[in-house]
């Protein structure tokens, strides 16, 4: 043992030359480094082990595997013989060997006072948590998320659940059709969500406002949303449709059938940007997905249809007329406020169709032709004023052509009389 000892000692010395990582005093990391020079790159423990926040804090290996790092020279006193070490940590053991420091709200206040402690109990309310405790080690645990040696903040971009990153870390099992075989779950999830107006906002323009997958499923309480409550994920965010919507003839039936509210237009992980086309009955409308017929939801659907179209071709003519008055270089500034206002109003009656409501809807879209036509009439006007002080201009520039050549002929005449009185 004593050789050992030393043989380890003079390693530990020596591979200073040959790794990055410095000698610390944890005996935990001086005698990994060594390890790590014979593995490849993906199986280090300690390649990213410095940029972790546990490591920033203050903690070290001991805190989550147990062992003595003051141990420099005995590999057995450093973990063996010591009663605490762990060692490698049992999947079905991590998240309670997490949740000794993060459930505990006086231990983790002396690092951050904005740091959840409830994340182990809602797990244990998940999915993943209940297959777990059901003995199914093939579920997401904490270290399938956030990583295990090299574990970043949570506001870190380089995170595993930075906002950015969350869809791509799902993926890693709910895309992989063979993990996922035995569960009998889709794997589509991701390249529909990819396509979706929510991935082509979050992952294409980097828009962090834009709803990743733990945004509607849960963080560390993952669950599917049910048909009672898609409509209270959905809301979170659009809170005006979602409350037209609980208002509407049509919440309780499609609770009834078992329609999941929103998802049932909308859809789920693949929501296309909508359009007005969805209420275009000549163009299948998602109206016709439950009503084959035609009769009073058709004639609701163009409506809405009709109205929106109307408003849009009235907006499009008065920003034309608009357009047309300033490059004139006629004073209109005063015209871009209806402007707006038509454009904010479009909007507000495309998200009074939640109702289901007609008197609803023309009563919101009012606003909106008032304002297009105070924009339509004020462009007109400051037209038919330009055409008019070019008319009077052309008046002008003629008499004061004539009279320019009249004062031209009597120079002409005053000269000629002039010169003959010299004569």
């Amino acid at each position: 043992m004593k050789h050992s000892s030393v043989a380890l000692l003079i390693l530990v010395i020596a591979a200073v030359a040959y790794t990055d990582i410095p000698l610390t005093s944890d005996a935990c990391i001086n005698c990994h480094r060594l390890l790590d020079e014979e593995l490849e790159p993906g199986e280090q423990i300690l390649k990213n082990v410095f940029k972790d926040i546990h490591l920033q804090v203050g903690l070290s290996c001991a805190d989550c595997h147990g062992g003595n790092p003051d141990a420099y020279d005995d590999e057995d006193e450093a973990m063996w013989d010591d009663p605490t070490f762990r060692g490698e940590i049992a999947r079905m053991d991590q998240p309670e060997m997490c949740g000794s420091c993060h459930s505990d709200p006086q231990y983790m206040r002396q690092y951050s006072a904005t740091v959840k402690t409830d994340q182990i109990d809602q797990y244990w309310t998940s999915q993943h948590g209940i297959s777990l405790r059901n003995g199914i080690d093939k579920v997401a645990i904490c270290t399938d998320c956030h990583g295990v040696h090299g574990i970043y903040p949570v506001k870190d971009p380089r995170s595993q659940v930075y906002p950015l990153n969350v869809p791509s870390t799902c993926a890693q099992c709910h895309n992989d059709a063979q993990y996922m075989g035995e569960f009998n779950l889709p794997t589509d999830q991701f390249y529909l969500y990819r396509t979706s107006v929510h991935g082509k906002a979050l992952l294409d323009r980097q828009s962090l406002s834009a709803p990743a997958c733990n945004d509607c499923h849960g963080n560390h309480g993952a669950l599917p949303p049910d048909v009672v409550h898609i409509a209270d994920i959905c809301g979170t965010c659009h809170v005006n449709n979602n409350r037209l919507f609980q208002k509407s003839h049509l919440k309780n039936i499609f609770l009834k059938r078992g329609f999941g509210q929103c998802e049932a237009c909308h859809g789920n992980h693949g929501i296309k940007k909508p359009s007005d086309e969805y209420l275009n009955w000549e163009h299948g409308a998602v109206c016709v997905q439950c009503h084959k017929s035609a009769g009073n939801p058709k004639e609701l659907a163009d409506l809405f249809y009709h109205t929106i179209d109307s408003l849009k071709h009235q907006i499009i003519l008065a920003k034309e007329l608009v357009s047309q008055a300033e490059q004139k270089g006629m004073e209109i500034s005063d015209l871009y406020f209806p402007l707006e206002e038509s454009q904010k109003v479009l909007i507000q009656t495309r998200t009074s169709i939640h109702s289901f409501n007609k008197d609803l809807l023309l009563e919101t879209v009012k606003d909106g032709f008032k304002a297009t036509d105070e924009a339509i009439q004020g462009a007109s006007a400051a037209l038919i004023e330009f055409d008019q002080r070019r008319k009077w201009l052309f008046i002008f520039s003629l008499i004061i052509t004539f009279l320019i050549v009249v004062v031209y002929f009597k120079i002409k005449d005053f000269d000629r009389m002039q010169r003959n009185k010299n004569q």
